[in-house]
């Protein structure tokens, strides 16, 4: 039987008063992956950390392996509060996809790869959720689009890429690129393809992806 364990670090007591809203949209999120997807066991390691989070949420999320999530918190965070409803479910969940892939192809060592799988992720949110792109899937004007796409081709099978200029603005690159670029050919595939969807294409090869870009 799949379980999720929830790991707390809270010795020092700063997710105090969070705790059961924490547990519930954690709860939440695998509920509404479960009505499209197989259920997986996986750990959940929830702590704090000041500062080290997507300032307009407040936290932030890691999937390493294909058995474990990471959500980092900053309760101090100016935004933290107002995003403890759906946007905090819309992380579990995007990282619960990250999980899920590393069991098929991985989280991917190529810059392709890690736009399809970051570009998946946002979509299985939207499945889920009906929700609008996030911040960093919607970070590109129209030229900055086509000049980053035009890079990405160049690029889109290289090991060698730098994973914070595309993903993190650290760089010449505008911030969040590789977020939004990825969110746009998942986009693109699935108005071409709408039998699918991103919990159909959990495992698909990023290749499948390439013109779509």
């Amino acid at each position: 039987m799949a379980q999720w364990i929830v790991h707390y670090a809270n010795a020092c007591g700063q997710l105090d008063g969070w705790i059961e809203r924490i547990s519930g949209g954690i709860a939440e999120a695998r509920y509404r992956a479960e009505q499209v997807s197989s259920p997986i066991s996986l750990d959940v390691v929830v702590q704090v950390w000041p500062g080290q989070v997507i300032d307009c949420m407040g936290f932030v999320g890691y999937a390493p392996t294909g058995t474990m999530m990471q959500l980092t918190l900053d309760p101090e965070n100016a935004n933290f509060a107002s995003s403890m409803e759906e946007p905090f479910e819309r992380m579990v969940v995007h990282e619960l996809h990250h999980v899920m892939r590393w069991r098929g192809p991985g989280y991917g060592r190529t810059l392709g790869e890690a736009m399809v799988s970051e570009g998946l992720a946002g979509h299985f949110c939207r499945q889920l959720y009906d929700s609008p792109p996030e911040p960093w899937e919607s970070a590109l004007s129209g030229k900055e689009a086509v000049d980053c796409a035009i890079k990405a081709k160049q690029q889109w099978s290289t090991t060698l890429y730098r994973h914070g200029e595309w993903f993190f603005g650290q760089g010449d690159l505008p911030p969040w690129a590789g977020y939004s670029l990825g969110y746009a050919l998942v986009d693109s595939y699935l108005r071409h393809n709408s039998e699918q969807s991103a919990a159909s294409l959990m495992h698909e090869p990023a290749e499948s992806f390439y013109r779509h870009l």
